[in-house]
This record gives structure tokens, C-alpha cells and sequence, in this order.
């Protein structure tokens, strides 16, 4: 699989978790969860992923921006959408492993399964972002 084709699902999937999350019947809600700062549609995402509003339109933004990218001419724009997403979810991974940090300063829930899958979406964004097109380009060299 090429980058760009790994924007484009991995955009399509973040879009759709993202829309998916919005609707009621998908998130429930738990005295569990520690209270943050912006509880708007505060909840677990099918029982195991935290998610808020900022949450929910952020992954719908990178939805969008992945799906865009790899719709360019240009391979490029995926390339760099792959690495964005690679430092991005890596360091919310990372945050949500420390507890002063797991919830974004009481902004963002990143505990519980959000680890786990910002950490699957850095790993990709960085195997498609830095390792395919380095591949790519090494063997182009050598014809």
C-alpha cells in the first residue's frame, strides 16, 4: 500500500469514527470519567474510547484532510499528511501515558483506548510518512 492510499483510508476512517461518535447512540456516558473543562458530548465511544466535542471534530478534521490529500496530483501532500499525522497522534499518545497530561490540560480525554489508537495512527502515519517513499525513491535510484 502506498501513502497516498493510506491517507485515504486512513481518512476515511478517521471521518467516519469521528460522525459516528456524534451520534448519541454510540457514546455512553460514565460518572467515571474525570470531569474536564468542555464535558459537551462527553462520553465513551462504543464503551471504550473517551471522547468529547473537541475530540470529535479534530479526528473529523483530519478525516477530511486525509481524504483531500490523498486526492492531490501530487504524492507529496500525502507524504506530509502521513508525517503530521505520525507527530501529532505520537505525542497525544504520549500524553495520554502521563497522568498530569491525560486529559490535555482538562480539554481532551486521552486515556483509556485513545492511547491505543493514537498510537496505531502515529505508527502508520510514520511507516506511510517516512519508510514507503524513502523505499520508493531508493529502488526509483537504482533503474
Amino acid at each position: 500500500m502506498h501513502t497516498r492510499k493510506f491517507a485515504s483510508i486512513g481518512g476515511w476512517v478517521m471521518l467516519v469514527m469521528g460522525v459516528l461518535a456524534l451520534i448519541p447512540a454510540f457514546s455512553e456516558t460514565s460518572y467515571l470519567l474525570p470531569a474536564l473543562r468542555i464535558e459537551t458530548s462527553y462520553g465513551l465511544f462504543l464503551g471504550f474510547f473517551p471522547m468529547n466535542i473537541l475530540n470529535k471534530v479534530v479526528l473529523i478534521g483530519f478525516g477530511i484532510a486525509g481524504i483531500l490529500c490523498s486526492r492531490s496530483q501530487d504524492v507529496i501532500t500525502s507524504v506530509k499528511y502521513s508525517r503530521v499525522v505520525c507527530w501529532a497522534m505520537g505525542l497525544l499518545a504520549i500524553m495520554g501515558l502521563i497522568p498530569s497530561l491525560n486529559t490535555f490540560f482538562g480539554y481532551w480525554p486521552l486515556f483509556r483506548g485513545e492511547v491505543v489508537v493514537h498510537a496505531v495512527f502515529a505508527a502508520l502515519g510514520g511507516y506511510y510518512g517516512y519508510f514507503v517513499p524513502a523505499r520508493i525513491y531508493k529502488s526509483e535510484a537504482h533503474l
